[in-house]
């Protein structure tokens, strides 16, 4: 007997139960997938079951698999190798972007897109920090976002979707920011202990927080303030969705400082030790985009600062 078949047979034995039956005219001297896995003769069956059959069978044991793998990575962290880190993205012109955006249909639309070439480069996005060197989310000591839009990836145009992957470093922090024309719900899909939280606009300004956990998420209304900080001494990666093609990005805390030196001091109250004379080289000192988190964090993990 085969290895496969004895490994179906202990399959069944640990309570698999049955995979569903195909008529004896169609498996010869197997009357059943019970046959299959417990009798001999059914060896030779791989030759006289139809092939749509065969697929179901693979298809079966495919989801058992997965379901395995699943299972164990409830409790492991799982390491695959990925080929992603040799794929780059293509790089789109203006003018392939303006025939996109003025194509009538969808289909059109595609159509202009699948003729640019194979629709594995065209079609998909590659996340992978390796091969976007400067990712539009942001990059800092606390870590990276890789973004996909509408500019650089036109698939994405008249959908009303975009994502990003943000690879937080140890204590890092994506700092706060708004996105004016989206709603985001981000999940972490590796790490633990991450921090989030918004304001919403007055009359509801109360800061909303969550404690995320790998397969957790949370939901940032459009145009809320909101932070993610990766409260732990190993790195986390999340993933986002976003309820608009170009949901755009406003960092808080840069872009008030950005404003006329008199017009923040006077909303900061005239505070003595910032004056409207050096505001702005304050603001040249304020960490871009990802940032180191919290102290206490730094200290717990033995991160300089």
């Amino acid at each position: 007997m085969s290895t496969e078949i004895k490994e179906i047979m202990d399959w069944r034995r640990a309570g698999w139960g049955n995979f569903g039956k195909y008529g004896s005219e169609h498996l010869l001297p197997c009357a059943s997938w019970q046959g299959f896995v417990e009798t001999k003769a059914c060896i030779a069956c791989f030759s006289c079951v139809p092939s749509q059959h065969l697929l179901i069978m693979y298809a079966v044991l495919l989801n058992i698999g997965l379901l395995g793998l699943a299972s164990f990575g409830l409790g492991a962290t799982i390491r695959l190798e990925s080929r992603s880190i040799n794929t780059t993205n293509p790089a789109y012109n203006k003018t392939l972007t303006e025939e996109l955006e003025l194509a009538p249909t969808v289909v059109d639309r595609f159509t202009i897109l699948k003729n640019q070439g194979p629709s594995d480069a065209y079609f998909k996005y590659n996340f992978n920090l390796a091969v976007n060197p400067s990712p539009g989310g942001g990059t800092g000591r606390g870590g990276s976002g890789v973004l996909a839009n509408r500019k650089n990836f036109p698939a994405l145009i008249g959908l009303g979707v975009a994502a990003s992957v943000g690879f937080m470093n140890p204590c890092g922090m994506n700092t706060p920011h708004t996105h004016p024309r989206a709603t985001e719900f981000l999940t972490i899909a590796s790490g633990g202990n991450v921090k989030t939280g918004f304001i919403q606009e007055e009359g509801e300004d109360t800061e909303l927080t969550t404690v995320l956990d790998q397969y957790e998420g949370a939901i940032f209304p459009m145009g809320s303030i909101h932070y993610e900080f990766n409260d732990n001494c190993e790195p986390a990666v999340f993933i986002a969705a976003f309820g608009s093609d170009d949901p755009g990005l406003s960092r808080t805390a840069q872009n008030f400082f950005g404003l006329n030196p008199d017009i923040v001091d006077a909303d900061l109250g005239f505070p003595t030790f910032l004056d409207h004379t050096n505001i702005a080289q304050f603001a040249t000192t304020i960490p871009p985009a990802f940032a180191l988190g919290a102290r206490s964090c730094l200290d717990r993990c033995g991160i300089k600062y």
